[in-house]
């Protein structure tokens, strides 16, 4: 398996490569600061995907407020995250530090299919769009 990571510097080019990835096929994950600051404070586990708005309570039209949890914790929940793709140490590391200034998307695909994945990334706008093999570590 083949990881992509995208990343970005605005919702509004991640949200077009989302629906782009969706619509090819792929299965994609939304890694940003809000999402994760959501789990790490809560300590569980959520469904990342794209539209980031806070939680609703049932019969309010206000936003649940959640107090910002530990900055050091919410990278940990994201370092955590790219461990789970199997990302060599050095790789997690580096996008970390710039985790708290970008939305990462990342998508797991054949390696056939990587290419395709890239292209749609860099076509919605990424910053950057990065190919990790997995038999390269290995």
């Amino acid at each position: 398996m083949t990881t992509i990571v995208g990343i970005f510097d605005n919702a509004r080019d991640l949200d077009k490569a989302v629906e782009k990835l969706a619509h090819a096929g792929f299965e994609e994950t939304v890694y940003d600061e809000g999402i994760v600051s959501e789990e790490a404070g809560r300590g569980g586990t959520i469904v990342f995907a794209p539209g980031y708005a806070p939680a609703m309570v049932w019969g309010s039209a206000e936003p649940t407020f959640r107090p910002k949890p530990d900055p050091n914790a919410v990278v940990r929940a994201f370092k955590a995250h790219l461990a789970d793709y199997d990302l060599a140490d050095e790789v997690i590391q580096g996008y970390a530090i710039t985790f708290h200034h970008s939305e990462f998307l990342l998508v797991k695909t054949k390696a056939q299919r990587a290419d395709h994945a890239m292209k749609i990334m860099q076509d919605c706008g990424a910053l950057r769009a990065n190919r990790h093999d997995r038999s390269a570590r290995h």
